[in-house]
Parts: C-alpha cells; structure tokens; sequence
C-alpha cells in the first residue's frame, strides 16, 4: 500500500490523504483521496504521478480515469478510482491536487510512501 498527504502549497490548512492499493481484480490499483480542509463548493482534480512533488513525471494509469472531487459544505471530499494497472512496488509517486477542471494550477502536493 501507498500512502501520501497531498499539502497545501499556499500554506493553508488544506490537506488530502491518499491510500493506493492493490485491488480485488488482477492487475488493477485502488485508490482513494479524501479532502478535507478545503473551501465549500470547490471542485478539485487530481491525479497520482510518477516522481516527487520536486520532480513530477508523467500520470499513473489513464488521466481521464480520475474524477473531480467535490467539496462539501463542511470543507471535505472524497475522490475514488480503479486503475487497470498492477500495483507498483517500488519507484516514487506523488500526488498533485489542482484548482479546478479550468484551472490546472497546483493547490496541494505530496509525495507517496510504499508501506510495507
């Protein structure tokens, strides 16, 4: 398993916790993103890269496969997606958080650590 908490970059309170999983189906990673501290009403996009937050590389599994996240009133969102990838165990990834659908600027980022 991955894990990571995406940090915001602005320094704000912002932050997204992300476990990354093998799947029940072969071949296939689980992964899931919950928001929190977050502005009501914000609509996030996000996606696993390869990399560090220093050093990004290109997006784990299909781009378009990654749902926005939706931020409730209460400042939470969860974001949940099945890659049709095996789960790495070993290399770096990272998380990358951005403003909008519109507005690929990076709000939040943080690395991911294999747990043993």
């Amino acid at each position: 398993m991955w894990i990571g908490t995406a940090i915001a970059v602005n320094g704000g309170a912002m932050r997204g916790d992300l476990e990354m999983f093998a799947d029940k189906a072969p071949n296939t990673t689980f992964v899931e993103m919950a928001q929190r501290n977050d502005t009501p009403g914000a609509v996030r996009t996000w996606r696993v890269r390869h990399g560090t937050c220093k050093q990004p590389g290109t997006v784990f599994g299909d781009s378009a496969a990654y749902p926005v996240i939706r931020i409730g009133k209460d400042g939470k969102g969860v974001g949940t997606v099945t890659l049709r990838l095996a789960l790495p165990d070993t290399g770096g990834f990272h998380v990358v958080v951005a403003a909008s659908p519109r507005d690929s600027r990076r709000v939040a980022c943080g690395d991911l650590v294999l747990e043993d």
